[in-house]
């Protein structure tokens, strides 16, 4: 009988063995950091490694769009006791850069000089802008340029037409109330020298004459970018 016994006894041991080592402890170790893996050891050693799958980026936001073009319209006036003038303005604008800007423009200005005389002019400028915060809605500027005007002037002895040179600075300010639009509004300082072959003085004082003459021109308007 014993015979029949001890092939059941090697039988019991080998299966409690086989259960004791199924019973092994499980380990999870972090893995390279470069290789994106978790590493799991088991006891009795055994390796398993399991491929962790990064999670996916969201997309990069996209780029902000560069207005570098613009339509930029104002209206405009210079007062005085004796001068009273306004008009309007036109002007195509280029940024370049986020602090750089540069207007080529014209208008139509109407009114009556210090003389008194019925006046128009029609006045071309170039100007350079200078933006001071450009990150900013409310962006301050400078602007600087040379410009040419041409006027009629209604005076008692007829029609005179004049023709100057000279050039413009001041300062302003842009609200910028959406990327593609923008209110402005500034002050600029005007000088100019009459250059037409008219031999007649503009402007007499006693005994004294001259062609040179200047001012001061209030604007507010908008830019459209593009």
């Amino acid at each position: 009988m014993l015979r029949f016994l001890l092939p059941s006894l090697i039988a019991a041991g080998f299966v409690l063995t086989y259960a004791e080592d199924a019973r092994a402890d499980v380990v999870v170790a972090p893995g390279n950091n470069d290789s994106g893996q978790v590493v799991v050891k088991t006891r009795p050693p055994t390796m398993v490694v399991v491929k962790h799958k990064p999670a996916t980026p969201p997309p990069p936001p996209p780029k902000k769009q560069d207005r570098k073009l613009g339509l930029h319209f104002d209206v405009g006036g210079t007062f005085g006791e004796q001068i009273t003038m306004g008009g309007f303005n036109g002007a195509l604008r280029f940024r370049p850069k986020d602090h750089v800007g540069i207007d080529l423009g014209s208008g139509y200005f109407a009114g009556h000089d210090y003389q008194g005389f019925y006046r128009t002019e029609i006045p071309l400028t170039m100007n350079v802008l200078f933006f001071v915060n450009p990150q900013h809605k409310f962006q301050f500027y400078f602007l600087l340029g040379p410009g040419a005007s041409f006027g009629r002037v209604d005076t008692i002895t007829g029609v005179r037409n004049m023709t100057y040179i000279g050039g413009q600075g001041g300062f302003g300010v842009e609200l910028r109330l959406a990327p593609a639009f923008a209110l402005n509004t500034d002050v600029r300082g005007v000088v100019r020298h009459r250059v037409d072959r008219d031999p007649r003085p503009e402007f007499f004082n006693g005994v004294q004459s001259t062609d040179t003459s200047g001012g001061a021109v209030v604007t507010f308007g908008g830019t459209f970018y593009f």
